[in-house]
């Protein structure tokens, strides 16, 4: 018995002895902050130093995590894929976030929300914001206007800062940017189509309107040509003989060459070089 308690005794202090001996180097990159989380081999106190280490060359215990936390701004972004909208359109668009982690407060984010704090706590709360703000717009109002891509920034920098406050998570929403709303790549190729369609129904309309017209005019020449031989009394020959020359007539005065048959005579006249 006495040897089993000497054996453990050796053993307790040959591991004392490595935690108080065996420290590991660690130094604070450029834009970041180490936050270290103790591990005690038999006793002590555990846990996350609340001071985290900026600037030098600190030594640790082996037995000790290092977490080293980024202070500059970084970016996210959420993806979304057939959001309904007012009109009941789905439209795809991305959401970019600039996120900064609050210097000298990485050890709060290191104990109480870990590195997946933006997945476990805030990624479900903004995308409900953006859903429910889809569902008061309309589809074209979403793909056509920057005012409501604005508003729906201004909405997301609002409410989920106001959110990041309230759970006390020791981060700052620096800027949130919408990207270009687009509907799903079927309902753009159905758009094209249906385009292309009602420009062909309106061509064909306005041919046929074209057709009526024209139809409308020759009828209305006729009878002016019609009253016209009545009034002074032609023959349709002779009317047609009298439009004749009227077009050998401007055809002469536009310098053109014209042969000119006189009656029933044999001999012709030309008219002009």
């Amino acid at each position: 018995m006495n040897l089993l308690k000497s054996i453990l005794t050796a053993a307790a202090l040959t591991l004392m002895s490595i935690s108080f001996t065996g420290c590991t180097p660690s130094n604070a990159g450029a834009g970041e902050e180490m936050v270290f989380v103790y591990q005690p081999y038999f006793f002590g106190h555990g846990g996350v130093d609340p001071e985290p280490a900026t600037t030098g060359l600190t030594w640790t215990a082996l037995s000790t995590i290092v977490e080293r936390v980024n202070v500059k701004p970084y970016n996210k972004n959420e993806i979304f894929n057939d959001l309904v909208t007012k009109d009941n359109n789905p439209v795809d668009f991305k959401l970019h976030l600039t996120f900064q982690n609050i210097a000298g407060e990485t050890p709060v984010l290191v104990e109480k929300f870990g590195p997946k704090w933006y997945s476990n706590k805030v990624r479900e709360p903004l995308r409900n914001i953006t859903r429910n703000f889809t569902k008061d717009h309309k589809m074209f109002e979403m793909t056509t206007s920057r005012k409501v891509a604005e508003s729906l920034e201004r909405r997301v920098m609002t409410e989920i800062s106001e959110f990041l406050i309230k759970e006390k998570i020791p981060v700052r929403l620096l800027k949130a940017t919408v990207g270009k709303v687009m509907p799903p790549e079927e309902i753009i190729v159905a758009t094209i189509k249906t385009g292309v369609q009602k420009q062909n129904v309106k061509t064909q309309t306005e041919r046929v309107k074209a057709e009526y017209a024209r139809e409308a005019a020759e009828k209305a020449s006729a009878k002016a040509d019609r009253a016209y031989m009545d009034e002074i009394g032609m023959t349709t020959d002779q009317y047609l003989r009298s439009r004749e020359l009227d077009n050998q007539k401007e055809a002469i005065k536009n310098g053109s060459k014209v042969t000119i048959i006189m009656g029933q005579a044999t001999p012709m006249v030309k008219v002009g070089d």
